[in-house]
């Protein structure tokens, strides 16, 4: 058996005995340096492990965390399901909108679909079933609108993208704005055609000066996003520079505005980034080096080969893609799919002329329909255990959640120019 063959079955054997990813990744790069034809040192590994993360891209990634970290315990998100609520709670299915608002709001500072999930999810799933609304459609919308996340920048899953094909940050954040907007858009459609038909409640119409009110309350939190991506797109901060700003921010916005962060309050936050940075620095490093074994074993070029022996159509490639990454989504972590499968698809995708920003904006799209498919959705099982639903309840109501995430996939894998035109604009 060829040793590539068998270093690809050790890393799906491992993988199906749900032995951890980083682990499962190791192991499989050992195997592939042992059985090279040609010898390789086995401390190389350590060689390709640190080279993995020796990135200054990747500096980012654990300010971007605490800013999340930090948002999510400084009753940001109590205050912007109030604003969000005097708003767009009076329209049909009203806590549907406003969970999808919020999550909105929410991606301009955490990057990461499960703390969002997290935190609107334990605020609006109690609040949405005390006024009728199913368990299974409060989690639904919720997960769904959560996916937007990753999208809207600032995004953990774009930062790795960059770092794994050495493509702007500044250009995929950008990238990633109009279509989060656009599946923010389409939720809400679908849970105003959802809420009318099921006679789903709405909130009592909010006067305008409460409105003011509750404006001038959020207005820190809402200057938050726009003051670190207006920093990186005007080119005064690097993501990492404007990410460490954006952390502050929210600790004097916290701290010091909204009075709810404490010192032991910071303290366990900061814990907690260092465990979740060391975790995902971890699977990056292994990732990185299984993807180099790959590499050494011409995985890459044979992929490729193959690939443009089926098709030359950058479309038909997309919707491929699509269809692998959707399906990869449900079983595999985003993280090993953004280091191992997406770098041996750039040839491919650069040989056949398609924008590196455009091919990333429909990846981390697709991984993101899979955090809330079977088997393997976290964002899924994430709001089922907090809603304490099981997965049959949760799908029962997540249809049309779904049909609308992939109604807008097709839309951005189809009109390149939904995430190009804003890149090319600003930052051309």
């Amino acid at each position: 058996m060829p040793p590539l063959a068998i270093t690809l079955g050790v890393f799906f054997v491992l993988f199906v005995l749900r032995v951890p990813v980083a682990f499962t990744l190791a192991a499989a790069t050992i195997v592939g340096l042992v059985l090279s034809p040609s010898p390789i040192p086995l401390s190389t590994l350590a060689t390709a492990m640190w080279q993995g993360i020796n990135s200054f891209v990747l500096l980012a990634l654990p300010f971007f965390i605490l800013m999340g970290d930090l948002a999510l315990a400084s009753g940001v998100t109590r205050r912007l399901v109030d604003f969000a609520k005097a708003f767009v709670g009076h329209i049909s299915g009203g806590l549907a909108h406003v969970s999808v608002v919020v999550n909105m709001i929410m991606a301009g500072m955490s990057g990461s679909d499960l703390a969002d999930a997290a935190a609107t999810g334990s605020v609006l799933i109690p609040a949405m079933k005390r006024v009728g609304y199913p368990v299974g459609y409060a989690a639904s919308i919720i997960a769904g609108a959560a996916t937007i996340g990753p999208l809207i920048p600032p995004s953990i899953a774009f930062i790795i993208f960059a770092a794994a094909t050495d493509t702007s940050v500044g250009r995929l954040f950008l990238g990633g704005a109009i279509p989060g907007v656009m599946l923010g858009l389409l939720l809400m459609a679908q849970a105003y055609v959802v809420a009318r038909r099921r006679g789903y409640p709405r909130e009592p119409r909010v006067p305008m000066r409460e409105r003011v009110r509750l404006t001038w309350i959020s207005l820190p939190v809402l200057a938050i996003p726009v003051f670190v991506l207006g920093s990186i797109i005007a080119g005064v901060a690097t993501p990492t520079e404007a990410a460490v700003v954006g952390a502050l921010a929210v600790l004097v916005v916290g701290g010091f505005l909204y009075r709810e962060l404490t010192l032991h309050t910071v303290a366990r936050q900061f814990l907690a980034t260092l465990r979740t940075t060391a975790s995902i620095f971890f699977i990056i490093a292994t990732a990185a080096a299984f993807a180099r074994v790959l590499t050494l074993y011409g995985a890459a070029t044979a992929l490729a080969d193959w690939i443009t022996g089926l098709t030359t159509s950058p479309a038909l490639f997309l919707l491929g893609v699509n269809v692998v990454f959707v399906l990869l989504g449900c079983v595999v972590d985003t993280v090993p799919i953004l280091l191992v499968f997406v770098p041996l698809l750039m040839p491919t995708v650069k040989a056949l002329g398609i924008d590196p920003v455009h091919f990333g904006v429909v990846t981390v799209f697709n991984l993101l329909i899979g955090l809330i498919t079977p088997p393997y959705g976290l964002t899924m099982y994430l709001l089922c255990r907090i809603s304490g639903i099981s997965l049959a309840e949760f799908w029962r109501y997540a249809w049309p959640i779904f049909t609308a995430m992939v109604f807008s996939l097709m839309l951005v894998t189809f009109i390149p120019a939904l995430t190009t035109w804003l890149p090319s604009l600003v930052m051309p």
